[in-house]
């Protein structure tokens, strides 16, 4: 009998035994099961930065958790040994319970975060987790491609409470380098702008195949649909792409374009540009991110010009 799966933007419909793109949600019996549930293979505290998020709770920590699978294919993955179908078999892992992982977030006092490899394909998991951490008043986040079914998302919308979206590129560099669309990724940022969740969005700059022009036409609709943090990470070799690392100067050049486009907070990642935040209405330094430690200067998550800073600043 086949059944359909509604995790992620594909919906793929599977025979008995057949496995979807993600290579991890099976049909079993006529129904689709995640073949890996529990199954962690990386799980770490790491600083809240890292995700990246700038506007959530800066300076704490998260413990971050994934599981193996992905439903993009992307040539240049950064965690390609825990995301990609042909490391499947080969990725160690072991079993956490949902309650065990949120029990020792509890017992760190952080938030948790899904996040390394893409979370929306074992979703069951994640919600697992997520609920137990909302009834603990433990906060959630999730990093994600965002590539999510309109089922999926209404799922997840209770019980995230912020997220870090990658944008990859425009339709065609989906189709080129991530066998995906950007599509389903512009549709779920169109809809997380509208809650109250803190959304911060993450773009991998690979110069030579992104432009100027790309930065203007993605931050510009990024802009239209409410997005108040975007983040220019600069690329470096990883899996399938052997292409040189983007420049600090092409990086500057694209900050310099992003800044125009009336996006309040923009940072450029894995580079020495400046990685603090200011008031978007007087310029004021609110946030200073030192190498081991991070810094606020804000009065109730306000700046003394009465300016309210975006996203949760934490208690």
């Amino acid at each position: 009998m086949k059944a359909k799966c509604d995790f992620c933007y594909r919906e793929c419909t599977l025979s008995e035994g057949q496995r979807g793109i993600c290579h991890i949600r099976v049909n079993r019996d006529g129904a689709i099961v995640t073949e890996n549930y529990g199954e962690v293979v990386a799980l770490a505290l790491d600083p809240i930065e890292k995700k990246p998020l700038y506007h959530f709770r800066p300076g704490s920590r998260t413990l971050s958790v994934a599981l193996f699978g992905c439903n993009l294919f992307c040539s240049f993955c950064q965690n390609y040994s825990i995301s990609q179908n042909e490391f499947y078999q080969r990725r160690p892992s072991r079993y956490i319970p949902p309650n065990v992982f949120v029990q020792q977030a509890i017992e760190e006092k952080v938030s948790v975060s899904f996040t390394y490899s893409e979370p929306i394909v074992w979703q069951d998991y994640l919600l697992d987790c997520a609920r137990m951490a909302k009834n603990a008043a433990v906060p959630t986040i999730l990093v994600s491609s965002g590539t999510f079914s309109r089922a999926s998302l209404s799922r997840m919308l209770p019980f995230i409470d912020a997220y870090s979206i990658d944008l990859k590129g425009d339709e065609s560099f989906y189709g080129r380098y991530s066998k995906g669309s950007a599509k389903p990724v512009i549709a779920s940022l169109e809809a997380l702008a509208k809650t109250s969740a803190t959304v911060e969005v993450t773009t991998l700059l690979i110069e030579g195949e992104h432009t100027l022009s790309d930065v203007k036409e993605l931050g510009t609709m990024l802009q239209s649909l409410g997005i108040r943090v975007w983040h220019l990470s600069r690329y470096h070799p990883a899996y399938k792409l052997d292409h040189p690392a983007t420049s600090e100067s092409f990086l500057q050049e694209a900050l310099a374009v992003a800044k125009e486009l009336k996006i309040p907070h923009v940072y450029g990642g894995n580079s020495r540009q400046d990685q603090d935040t200011y008031c978007p209405e007087c310029s004021a330094l609110l946030i200073k991110r030192f190498p081991h430690h991070v810094k606020t200067f804000l009065q109730a998550g306000k700046c003394t010009c009465s300016h309210q800073l975006y996203g949760d600043m934490g208690s």
